[in-house]
């Protein structure tokens, strides 16, 4: 583990372009019709395009493992029907904060137990995100943000994080070997209810949270509830994870990854990585007597019916599936304009397109250009770039109409997106020309590439026709500006290659030969971890994330300060302020050329009954819980 290392990730990579950007919360009224048929009403039947990255919650990396993960494990809260500002709780039974926003505690139901019976209380959370916190996967960034091990931060000295790690894997341990999760041993109790630490347990039923120990530093942090919503914050059985292998030091556990055993509404009866998996309801709930008298939370219900989620990643079978009725929902990885626009036509099945923050949380897509590169060291360059695109074009010719354009970092539909009302940037070729004869490769001497003979290689995400075609109009309208680009395709592993600093060479995958480089200019796109602004802001504008460090090279101590500044703002106004400076900042330096953002869409069988969608869930049936659906 390097302290000193901010690994910034956006954490669905999993892209869906024009697709049903969907969880579960929104209610969706539909509109049943007696000629509609589902081959499968329960199981219920979800074709679905990805696979599962892992099945274990402190791993899962992807959507479609988001997906699986919050049918069988619960966190303390979660979203609350389609909104993504409130939370209700799961686990929780109730929550409170201290005055200066740092301590929080949370208090259990009594009563919560696992499927098999194993109690849940505050001890099980305390080992559980200590485990995660342990293994330090990918994911971890989370956590890693405002938690850290028992009496180090973040930034403590590197020998000191080695033992407090070394200290908690033996407590850890010896909780698990005493097979005693309902009365640990005084030592255990007494490393538990620590107070120089993340997570403190304050009595079987209390745990406390208490913030100030990550990479944000002394930060009271906003949007806490939200990124506890997350499943790294879920709550796993100790006594099933150290019968299978238990817990290592920066090592997943196999076990978990291909199994799993959680509290939820859902059990899993199925699982084939190279077909799919089924969840049941689960017959041993806890939160079953509670979920009638609280039968406005959606989120404690238990599932109405099974469901069968099967790996289908052609979008021509998922097309037909869902015409026949073989699929109650499906997502695409990619779902083109003439397929929406066919789907609309389609009787019995639904294509509603959703609200700009459901393609936001998605798919929010930019031109980088490193700033420490020529010709893009040049301000005039970066600004002719901007004003040399047709976005309208784009629109048209990529994403068929179904697309908005954005003005950064702040996604739209997030809580202070664009405070200022900047206008997004204009197609202008006049302009553009201007400012290209204001740098040093003036078009009269024919622009950069004909003055050096360069031509550029340009990055692009090779997933979906809209993104190829994005990228040839780009290097149609580049050419206006004398920037001759050569785009080439890269696959999400290798945009995440892209994306890295290399700790040995002290190079960025970007400024290298690998993968078609060197790319100097090219797109990336930011999805969401969960919908807050300092998620969006950590990962595009700090000179640490592999957004810029690696791509665009920018870096402003002042927007640095900003971001970590706005991300423990608490009083509205002040965040708002923070936010525009910021934009105007990234805006003004013309940092990135912000592009398009896909319309998302819903799609379903009108017998589809009791969905709810929330942005948070990437596409269906990625859908942040399935419980309360079923076919009518």
């Amino acid at each position: 583990m390097d302290p000193k290392r901010v690994r910034i990730i956006a954490v669905v990579i999993v892209v869906i372009v024009v697709a049903s950007g969907v969880g579960s919360y929104y209610y969706v009224t539909t509109h049943k019709s007696t000629a509609c048929s589902l081959s499968s009403t329960n199981p219920l039947v979800f074709d679905q395009a990805e696979t599962p990255d892992s099945l274990d919650p402190a791993v899962v990396y992807t959507a479609p493992g988001w997906g699986i993960a919050q049918q069988v494990y619960q966190g303390l809260v979660e979203y609350n029907g389609s909104s993504d500002t409130q939370l209700t709780g799961i686990l929780a039974k109730n929550w409170t904060t201290s005055l200066d926003g740092f301590h929080w505690n949370f208090t259990l139901w009594p009563g919560e137990h696992f499927s098999n019976g194993d109690p849940l209380n505050a001890y099980v959370i305390w080992y559980s995100l200590e485990r995660g916190l342990l293994m330090d996967q990918p994911i971890s960034i989370l956590m890693d943000e405002n938690f850290y091990s028992p009496n180090v931060s973040y930034y403590s000295n590197l020998s000191n994080i080695q033992a407090s790690n070394n200290t908690t894997e033996q407590v850890v341990r010896t909780f698990n070997t005493l097979a005693n999760v309902t009365n640990p041993a005084p030592s255990v109790l007494s490393y538990m209810e620590a107070q120089n630490q993340s997570f403190r347990v304050i009595n079987n039923l209390t745990i406390q949270f208490n913030l100030g120990f990550g990479y944000l530093g002394a930060v009271p942090y906003t949007y806490l509830l939200d990124q506890l919503t997350m499943p790294p914050f879920a709550a796993v059985d100790p006594l099933v994870v150290e019968a299978n292998g238990g817990v290592q030091i920066g090592a997943p556990n196999s076990w978990m990854a291909g199994h799993m055993l959680g509290s939820g509404p859902y059990v899993l009866t199925s699982y084939d990585p190279s077909t799919g998996y089924t969840v049941s309801p689960s017959t041993n709930y806890w939160a079953k007597s509670l979920a009638a008298v609280e039968p406005w939370n959606n989120n404690l219900q238990p599932a109405k019916s099974s469901v069968d989620v099967e790996f289908q990643g052609d979008p021509a079978i998922n097309v037909e599936n869902l015409k026949t009725g073989a699929a109650a929902t499906a997502s695409f990885a990619y779902l083109g304009p003439s397929t929406i626009n066919q789907l609309k036509k389609t009787p019995c099945v639904v294509a509603q397109a959703l609200p700009p923050v459901y393609g936001s949380t998605t798919y929010s897509g930019w031109i980088y250009m490193d700033q420490n590169a020529a010709p893009f060291n040049n301000l005039s360059v970066r600004a002719s770039v901007a004003h040399a695109i047709d976005y309208q074009a784009i629109n048209q010719t990529a994403y068929g109409g179904y697309a908005s354009q954005w003005v950064g970092p702040v996604p739209p539909g997030y809580p202070d997106y664009n405070p200022a009302h900047l206008a997004p940037y204009s197609y202008n070729l006049s302009l553009a020309e201007q400012e290209m004869n204001n740098s040093p490769w003036p078009l009269d001497k024919g622009g950069y590439s004909k003055m050096t003979g360069q031509t550029l290689n340009f990055e692009y995400i090779d997933i979906g026709t809209d993104l190829y075609e994005t990228a040839l109009v780009i290097q149609s309208e580049l050419a206006n500006i004398g920037i001759t680009i050569n785009p080439v395709g890269v696959d999400l592993s290798q945009l995440a290659d892209e994306q890295a600093l290399n700790p040995s060479t002290g190079q960025c995958g970007s400024t290298t030969t690998a993968n078609g480089g060197p790319f100097y200019i090219g797109e990336d796109f930011y999805t969401a971890d969960y919908v807050a602004p300092d998620d969006a802001t950590q990962a595009l504008a700090t000179s640490f994330a592999g957004f810029n460090e690696c791509q665009s090279e920018y870096s402003n101590a002042t927007m640095n300060s900003l971001v970590f500044e706005a991300a423990g703002e608490h009083n509205a106004t002040n965040a708002s302020a923070d936010y525009a400076e910021m934009t105007q900042l990234m805006y003004d330096n013309y940092t990135n050329v912000w592009l398009l953002i896909p319309t998302s869409f819903l799609i379903y069988n009108t017998l589809l009954q009791g969905q709810f969608t929330n942005p948070m869930g990437a596409a269906l049936p990625f859908v942040m819980e399935m419980n309360t659906e079923y076919a009518s």
